[in-house]
């Protein structure tokens, strides 16, 4: 993954927290509490690693597509180990 498109992810990202930080709080709605941050924190765990896993497919597909021989990962290599 290039340099500019992670810069790009985290300028985004920033953005949108300062934004929702800015943001007036409605006076109605309770905080939310550390169940509620938890449960956040655990989605943005599971879509960054579904990201990463993406991300590592691709790479490993454009590889393949160029016909380059690409060295196993350290998965690969512990199911290769463990199968024999």
């Amino acid at each position: 993954m290039q340099l500019i498109t992670i810069a790009g992810v985290l300028l985004y990202c920033g953005v949108l927290y300062l934004r929702y930080r800015s943001q007036k709080r409605n006076q109605n709605q309770p905080r939310r509490g550390a169940v509620g941050k938890l449960k956040m924190a655990k989605i943005l765990g599971a879509a960054l690693l579904v990201w990463l896993s993406v991300g590592y497919a691709l790479q490993h597909l454009n590889e393949s597509l160029d016909g380059t021989a690409a060295e196993p990962s350290l998965m690969e290599r512990a199911v290769t180990f463990l199968s024999k």
